[in-house]
């Protein structure tokens, strides 16, 4: 496993002990204990006993035995169905589980294929101090006396069937296994690590770029494609015509054929409309988007038909079909219904993500818990398909940590059965900000929308930041603070010119003052260079914003050098990209970086011209360096 193990240091692990011990006085010393599973024990069971004794192994030292419940020890650690345990999980979820203590035995069952392992790391996490908050950030505290309380009496069922975030941490499996992920996009769990929710072929924009490609079609029937002003395009599928329903029913079936995981308790098939705004407006589809309100008319119409048509043809009963209402299909249809084994994913990407989903003041949030409304009283089976980053400004500031979990419990609350936060997945191009904290944060949410959300940031920011992880959640509460106004809101597309509202000069001093803490606190080359890493953000949105050290009320040379070193750093660091798609590539041209705002710095402003005026340029800043080190 591809970590950085976190050995706490002396007062951590001191402050951990304490935690573990202080509800424990009567309970045993798992140094003392032996790991029980079942003489017939399940790969999952067996898994999570393993898993179990890695990290015991590691807090206590030691070399704790695996037997089977044949035999007996004093002290005993039982994994899954054993004969010690009477747990009956009758109808719950997969996922659901138990932990129960007693004088001389714990107990960890589960219901499925990932009750058991679910069990097992909420165990480590709550009882032995063990997080894992990045895919090289795991804490593992050493403890050789660690004591397991003996009143623990926990049940816990999921919030929902399916979850999924990205980023680097989010594709490592440990990290995902440990923080309750279950979607199958970004990571691909075995059959002994309870398998994943996975999709038999595309996870989205399947319609014409997996299903009737035009490249295929269009040519001599361009009748399958949408009908835009009179002329057809090969941007979307015309829904109601016969022939698209029966080539796309085919080519599922031979995906089916190929993809097909019987074995699996559900295994989703995408159709889900392209990423434009092309639909068909023949008379066909345009009548039954009218008969509906709303173009999701056709697009329910055509999946319910070839959900329909898939289940006919037989041996696909683990089966599920997943479409969007997304843009113009988000309202839902006025007349048909969803089937049962069609599954709409909600989309909230014009929503406002400063504001809280349900706040009644923020139009354009109002707009989606209408939506989110109406979908839930004709469909069973809504996912959400959600936003928590900035994609057209990645590198900077995007100050939506005071709505996530209220986000996240708004769809609990409104009986949505999954959920997808897409966040930074191009990371490894554009890794600035706080994407990874907010992977972390998004993964517990999803396990438990209701958990402690101050302290698992507080955590994540020790564990990362060190000492200076305070200093950083003060800068965050202030980012926070300053994210939107009543009528100013934050989108996905925000320009870093319009966030961070009311940013008072004493303000954004008192946050360098902050960044400049907790530098001077880190203790480790690794909280350092992660701490350089995220203040690059910070940096960004002043440079964006001609403020503080970029302000413009300066000697030129001097914001000048400015944007010179963050320009270095943010190649030193790995930054390729400042937004998504890689087409926001940073350009190495001095004029762009000595004389334009950081937004300007990518390529696709590096017009033939600067290039022609680039040595001037250079020659002009290296006279104003001449001059200002002359004076100073």
């Amino acid at each position: 496993m591809k970590k950085l193990l976190c050995t706490l240091l002396a007062t951590l692990t001191a402050v951990a002990c304490m935690s573990v011990t202080a509800s424990a006085a009567d309970g045993f010393n798992v140094a003392d204990a032996v790991i029980v599973v079942s003489q017939n024990v399940s790969q999952t069971d067996n898994y999570a006993a393993q898993r179990l004794k890695y990290y015991l192994d590691e807090i206590i030292g030691g070399d704790i035995a695996v037997i089977t419940d044949d035999n007996e020890a004093s002290v005993e650690i039982c994994v899954g169905a054993t004969n010690r345990s009477d747990a009956d999980f009758g109808d719950k979820a997969d996922g659901s589980y138990v932990i129960k203590s007693a004088q001389d035995k714990v107990i960890i069952n589960g219901a499925g294929n990932k009750g058991t392992i679910n069990g097992i790391y909420a165990f480590l996490e709550k009882y032995c101090g063990c997080h894992w908050y990045e895919s090289e950030v795991i804490v593992v505290p050493e403890n050789s006396a660690l004591t397991v309380p003996t009143n623990i009496d926990i049940e816990y069922s999921p919030f929902f069937e399916y979850t999924e975030t990205d980023t680097t941490s989010s594709r490592d499996t440990e990290f995902s296994l440990a923080n309750g992920l279950t979607g199958g996009v970004y990571r691909s769990f075995t059959a002994e690590q309870g398998s994943h929710v996975g999709y038999a072929g595309p996870f989205a924009h399947s319609l014409v770029t997996f299903y009737c490609k035009p490249e295929k079609y269009f040519a001599e029937h361009p009748e399958y494609y949408a009908l835009r002003g009179g002329e057809r395009v090969p941007e979307q599928l015309c829904l109601t015509n016969d022939e698209v329903k029966d080539i796309v029913t085919a080519e599922v079936l031979a995906l089916l054929a190929e993809n097909h995981n019987p074995d699996a308790d559900m295994q989703i098939v995408s159709l889900t409309q392209h990423d434009n705004r092309s639909y068909c407006q023949c008379d066909r589809c345009k009548a039954l988007d009218n008969e509906n309100g709303s173009q999701s008319g056709t697009m329910i119409t055509f999946v319910n038909e070839i959900a329909g048509r898939v289940k006919a043809h037989g041996g696909y009963d683990n089966i599920v079909f997943d479409t969007f209402a997304y843009q113009y299909t988000r309202k839902a249809p006025a007349v048909v219904k969803p089937r049962e084994d069609v599954i709409v994913r909600l989309c909230s990407i014009e929503c406002c993500f400063g504001h809280t989903l349900d706040n009644e003041n923020c139009e354009l949030n109002v707009d989606f818990m209408n939506d989110l409304k109406e979908w839930g009283k004709i469909c069973n089976r809504i996912y959400i398909w959600d936003y928590v980053n900035n994609y057209r400004d990645t590198a900077c500031i995007f100050p939506n940590f005071g709505v996530m979990q209220r986000n996240v419990q708004i769809f609990a609350e409104n009986n949505v059965k999954g959920v997808y936060e897409e966040g930074n997945y191009y990371i490894a191009d554009c890794d600035a900000e706080f994407g990874e904290m907010r992977t972390y944060l998004l993964s517990k949410l999803m396990q438990n929308p209701y958990l402690d959300y101050s302290a698992e940031m507080d955590g994540y920011l020790n564990a990362v930041y060190g000492d200076g992880g305070k200093y950083i959640r003060e800068f965050i509460d202030i980012m926070t603070e300053h994210a939107v106004t009543e009528k100013k809101h934050l989108s996905i597309y925000q320009a870093p010119t319009d966030t961070l509202y009311k940013m008072k000069k004493k303000d954004i001093e008192y946050c360098n003052e902050l960044w400049e803490k907790a530098k001077a606190a880190a203790t480790t080359d690794e909280q350092l260079q992660q701490l350089r890493r995220s203040e690059l953000s910070w940096r960004y949105w002043k440079n964006a914003n001609k403020r503080g050290e970029f302000s413009r009320w300066q000697f030129a040379y001097k914001y000048m050098n400015e944007g010179e070193k963050l320009h270095h750093d943010l190649k030193e660091m790995g930054i390729r990209f400042l937004g998504e798609g890689g087409v926001h590539g940073i350009s190495d041209c001095e004029l762009l970086y000595l004389y334009r705002p950081v937004t300007k710095w990518t390529t696709l402003y590096e017009e033939w011209f600067w290039d022609v005026l680039n040595p001037l340029a250079v020659k002009l800043y290296e006279a104003l360096g001449f001059v200002y080190n002359l004076f100073n």
